[in-house]
């Protein structure tokens, strides 16, 4: 069966390496694979692929809706004209590329995620039903969901927008570093991820100088602020940054720092925690989002809090807190073959119900 993915690659986030993750299960399960891309991609797929050409950056301000909306619509009867011969097609870029024919993944609520906080409360009401009605389209969709934690926002927003899906299915990706036993561990916290301020990376510098050990942030530069953050934070005696490290040095830190820490609250998943506990890495997460209710599952597989000034007392004690070979176990929960066996039966719910 040829299946296409819709997906943006003007980066490579979460939501980038989910949809590749969702490529390689299909590919093992037989099915050909396509990817149709919206814009020119500035990340290299081993893939075939479309590109569908976009004159327009997707940008989510306020003053930006009405052009938004414009554009999306035009986007989506062009996106028509690229999938016409695929037997499925996932769209896993719902609130960019516009098309509501297979299951849509969500990765947090990304319609409207500018506009709520960590808990799913509307902050901007007349904003919220502005997108309602751009995002209308999806009512009726086979929604799948990248976590329990997307799930309970979905349900607790989607029928505010008009939007009812007509089916539901959670699919977490899996891990992308793993190690079969509990490595040497030196005394370092880790934090992975883009190098920009609402990752929540200023909160290191008040951490840095409470605690006696280094903190090491491993991070993408591809945001306009990234090199004010690498000068801010380098200012620290004990931050150090590794700007765009290769996949095997990342590896490397991973299997080696004592804890990894989580700062931004309202992450729809998380794989880079996924990635701590699969190095048996202790993480340290927000008692909120993605990572708290399915990876942690609450504080079972790792460390929570709710305010900064907890972490640092957090960060000294977590071998005493918590078990780092029972955190390590429970990486299996999320190993690629379960990801392919659930990849499996979301293609044959799909099927069924066309």
């Amino acid at each position: 069966m040829r299946v296409c993915i819709l997906e943006e690659f003007t980066r490579l986030g979460g939501g980038q390496i989910y949809a590749l993750q969702l490529a390689n299960a299909l590919t093992r399960l037989g099915h050909e694979v396509e990817f149709v891309i919206a814009g020119e991609p500035r990340v290299g797929i081993n893939y075939p692929s479309r590109v569908v050409p976009v004159g327009f950056r997707a940008s989510y301000d306020p003053y930006s809706l009405l052009t938004n909306y414009i554009n999306f619509r035009k986007l989506g009867r062009l996106v028509g004209g690229y999938v016409g011969d695929c037997d499925l097609v996932i769209n896993n870029h719902p609130n960019f590329i516009p098309h509501n024919k297979g299951p849509i993944i969500l990765h947090g609520l990304s319609f409207v995620d500018f506009v709520i906080d960590e808990y799913g409360n509307i902050r901007n009401k007349p904003l919220f039903w502005v997108l309602s009605r751009i995002y209308k389209i999806y009512d009726g969709a086979y929604m799948v969901y990248n976590s329990r934690y997307t799930m309970n926002l979905a349900k607790k927003l989607l029928p505010k927008m008009g939007i009812e899906p007509n089916h539901e299915y959670i699919l977490s990706p899996h891990y992308t570093i793993s190690t079969d036993k509990v490595p040497e561990k030196e005394d370092y916290v880790l934090t992975v991820g883009r190098l920009e301020w609402n990752k929540g990376l200023r909160a290191l510098r008040t951490i840095a100088k409470q605690i006696n050990r280094r903190i090491i942030i491993i991070g993408r530069t591809d945001a306009k602020e990234s090199r004010e953050v690498i000068r801010a934070l380098g200012t620290e005696r004990n931050i150090e940054i590794i700007p765009n490290a290769d996949e095997k040095n990342k590896e490397e830190y991973y299997k080696h720092a004592s804890t990894y820490l989580h700062l931004r609250r309202n992450e729809n998943f998380g794989i880079a925690v996924l990635d701590a506990i699969a190095t048996a890495t202790i993480p340290i997460t927000p008692k909120t989002g993605g990572p708290w209710t399915d990876i942690l599952e609450e504080g079972k597989y790792g460390l929570g809090y709710n305010t900064i000034e907890e972490i640092p007392k957090l960060i000294e004690n977590a071998e005493k807190l918590i078990d780092r070979e029972k955190v390590h176990k429970s990486k299996e929960r999320y190993n690629p073959q379960s990801f392919t066996g659930r990849v499996k039966r979301l293609i044959n719910e799909s099927l069924n119900r066309e």
